[in-house]
C-alpha cells in the first residue's frame, strides 16, 4: 500500500522527469540555533547569485518554510557530503536525500556537526553513521518501496515524515525552483575540502588493520590473503572447484594471474546461505588475485562472506600482523 506522501512525491517526480538525472534536497530545522536562509548561506560558505554571475561552482536554491529552510539542487550532490553536512548542521538538524543518474542515492541525517545516520535508499538495511538506529522507527515507506518504482519518491517521503516539511510542488517550474512562485534564493556554494578518506572499503570499516597490512612486508600480506581465500573455499562450494583452487594456489605462492583467468574467477558461482554471502565469497577470490596492496580489499569481501565468524578471523589476521 503506497502512502499519501509517497504518492505525492511520485506525482511530483513524474511531472519533472529531468529530476531522474539527479537531485539533492535538504531540510534544515532549528535546534540550539534558528534555521534561516542567511544562516544556511553562511554555513554553506555560499554567496547569492547576482545577474551576470558566470563563476564556477555548484548552484543551490534556498527557501524559508516557517521555521525551517529547504535547500534544493536539481543536479548536484554537495549537500550529502559529510564535510558539508557537519558545517551545515552546526546548531541545527539537517536531513538530506539525494540520488544520481545511475540510480544510486541515500538519505542522511546530521545534527550539531555530527552525521548520525546515512541510509541507502535502495536497501534500507544498509545504514551507517554515529547512530544508524536513528532511522529505525520511520522505515515503513522505504522498506515497502524496496525493489519497486517508488524508491525515490519513498526516500523523499521519508524526509517529510522525519521533518514534517513537504517540498511544495507549486513552487517548482518546468526547469527547477521558480522564484516567481516561491521565496527562492539562488546561491553558489562555497568550497569545502574533502575529508581524508581511506583507500578502500576495508580501510573504512577496519582502518587499523588495513593500515597495518598495507605497511607490512609482502609475505605478511600474502599470508593474510591466503587465510582469506582458504576461509571462503572451506565454507563455500564453487561451480568450478579447479578454478577456485587455482586462485588459492596463486595467492599462497604470490603468483600473478592473467586477466582472462581473473575474469573467469569473478564469474564463478558459489553455493551458500544467501546471495550476498555467495557474491562476497566470489569477490574475495577475485580481489585476492589482484596486484600489489590493492588485493587487501579482498578482506572486505571476506567480512561479509564469513559473517558471524569474522571476529575469529579478524583475530587471526591481527596475530599475523603482530608476529611480523
Amino acid at each position: 500500500m503506497v502512502s499519501d506522501a509517497v504518492r505525492y512525491y511520485d506525482d511530483f517526480l513524474a511531472d519533472r522527469d529531468w529530476l531522474a538525472e539527479g537531485l539533492s534536497w535538504a531540510v534544515v530545522q532549528p535546534a540550539s540555533a534558528e534555521a534561516t536562509v542567511d544562516g544556511v548561506i553562511e554555513r554553506l560558505r555560499a554567496r547569492r547569485v547576482e545577474p551576470g554571475d558566470d563563476h564556477s561552482g555548484e548552484i543551490a536554491d534556498l527557501a524559508q518554510i516557517g521555521p525551517h529552510v529547504v535547500v534544493f539542487q536539481d543536479n548536484g550532490c554537495a549537500l550529502s557530503r559529510p564535510e558539508v553536512l557537519r558545517w551545515l548542521s552546526d546548531g541545527v538538524r539537517v536531513h538530506t536525500v539525494e540520488w544520481t543518474i545511475n540510480g544510486n542515492g541515500g538519505v542522511s541525517y546530521a545534527v550539531y556537526g555530527r552525521v548520525l545516520a546515512w541510509m541507502d535508499m535502495n536497501d534500507p538495511d544498509l545504514r551507517h553513521g554515529a547512530d544508524p538506529s536513528a532511522f529505525a522507527d520511520d522505515l515503513d515507506d522505504v522498506c515497502a518501496a524496496q525493489g519497486t518504482e517508488y524508491v525515490t519518491s519513498a526516500a523523499m517521503a521519508f524526509v517529510e515524515r522525519r521533518t514534517g516539511v513537504r517540498l511544495p510542488a507549486e513552487w517548482m517550474g518546468d526547469e527547477g525552483p521558480d522564484p516567481q512562485a516561491g521565496p527562492w534564493v539562488t546561491v553558489r556554494l562555497g568550497a569545502f575540502p574533502p575529508d581524508p578518506r581511506p583507500p578502500s572499503n576495508f580501510g573504512h570499516d577496519e582502518p587499523d588493520l588495513d593500515a597495518r597490512l598495507r605497511a607490512a612486508p609482502e609475505r605478511v600480506r600474502r599470508a593474510a590473503l591466503a587465510l582469506a581465500v582458504r576461509a571462503v573455499t572451506t565454507r563455500f562450494t564453487f561451480g568450478d572447484d579447479d578454478l577456485a583452487r587455482q586462485a588459492v594456489e596463486a595467492v599462497e605462492r604470490g603468483l600473478t594471474l592473467d586477466e582472462e583467468t581473473r575474469l573467469r574467477i569473478g564469474h564463478l558461482r558459489a553455493q551458500g546461505t544467501d546471495v550476498r554471502t555467495c557474491s562476497s565469497a566470489v569477490h574475495a577470490l577475485y580481489a585476492a588475485t589482484g596486484k600489489g596492496v590493492a588485493a587487501v580489499e579482498a578482506l572486505n569481501a571476506v567480512r561479509y562472506a564469513v559473517a558471524d565468524d569474522w571476529p575469529v578471523f579478524r583475530r587471526d589476521l591481527y596475530r599475523l600482523v603482530r608476529e611480523s
